[in-house]
């Protein structure tokens, strides 16, 4: 990823999956109202006409029944069964994920290998808790501050 960043000049489109409601739609594949996930780029908003992007189809998100629409999202969260092991919001893409979340309204704790890098998280970038592995028990921390368990999990 950092190769592809830096042949980016400014102002040019990050290419990377996107999750994306169909606002308008002439093509009765994609209807209106649905959802959709491709390489469209980090934008707000994308024009397709159902065409292989960067190789891929774009394909439509299925129906959760409820479930968070999360599901479908890399970039703000893999939902998959929790690792409680190391991983690292202190970098570059962890602890955008995490600002990310906490405008989206979750709650946000970062797991990381110092108590300095905690309190930036919290302090700098407004992540709700931290947790330092080296130190800490991470289950018994994550299950003290999610108690219900944890919807949304992401490692880089």
């Amino acid at each position: 990823m950092r190769i592809r960043a830096a042949t980016l000049k400014l102002g040019e489109t990050f290419i990377g999956i996107q999750l994306a409601k169909i606002v308008e739609s002439k093509n009765p594949k994609y209807p209106v109202g649905q959802y959709v996930t491709a390489h469209f780029g980090w934008r707000s908003h994308t024009i397709s006409d159902g065409s292989p992007i960067n190789g891929q189809i774009p394909a439509l998100v299925p129906n959760f029944g409820g479930l968070p629409l999360s599901l479908a999202l890399g970039v703000l969260g893999r939902p998959e069964l929790v690792r409680r092991d190391r991983n690292r919001c202190w970098w570059s893409v962890g602890s955008h994920v995490g600002q990310i979340a906490k405008i989206k309204g979750c709650k946000v704790i970062g797991i990381t290998g110092s108590d300095e890098k905690g309190r930036v998280l919290v302090e700098e970038l407004g992540f709700d808790h931290f947790i330092n592995y080296k130190i800490a028990d991470v289950d018994k921390a994550l299950t003290e501050l999610a108690p219900e368990g944890v919807d949304c999990f992401f490692d880089n």
